[in-house]
């Protein structure tokens, strides 16, 4: 099953996710970007639903990780892991679950995201690549939609 959501930007997926010295390329910002935008809408929808404060969703920090952060591949989709620390582990696996339907059910490998929303990096030993300061005005700009 997939979900379908109106992007404010059309995801470039046919590029590395990274250049050279790790600064990302328009395939992680615009990909972020459309996930954000979903995020915001999902979480301020989920926080009035459960009865949660929306500054619970908070992103804090934003990472590559999986075979972006490993590889560098064309061909491979994009995993993000966004890091809320205020949010319960619950409400975060809804988030993931629903934004899983939208951006990698049923999707060719090199167009899927996989988003894994959590409020810390519960396995810090596997690669990742830290891009929190690159998108600090995307992050910026959707936490304050919260």
């Amino acid at each position: 099953m997939k979900l379908d959501y109106k992007t404010p930007k059309t995801y470039e997926y046919m590029m590395p996710i990274f250049e050279k010295n790790n600064k990302i390329t328009n395939r992680v910002r615009t990909g972020l970007e459309n996930v954000l935008a979903a995020y915001v809408d999902i979480a301020k929808r989920q926080a009035r639903i459960s009865d949660n404060n929306s500054k619970n969703y908070k992103i804090d920090e934003a990472y590559v990780v999986g075979s972006g952060a490993r590889l560098n591949k064309v061909d491979s989709d994009m995993d993000l892991m966004l890091i809320t620390p205020q949010l319960d582990d619950e409400s975060a696996k809804q988030l993931r679950f629903i934004l899983s339907l939208i951006y990698l059910t049923d999707r060719p490998k090199q167009e899927g995201i996989d988003v894994y929303v959590r409020s810390k990096d519960k396995y810090p030993d596997r690669p990742s690549i830290k891009i929190t300061d690159q998108v600090k005005d995307l992050l910026g700009s959707y936490n304050k939609k919260l």
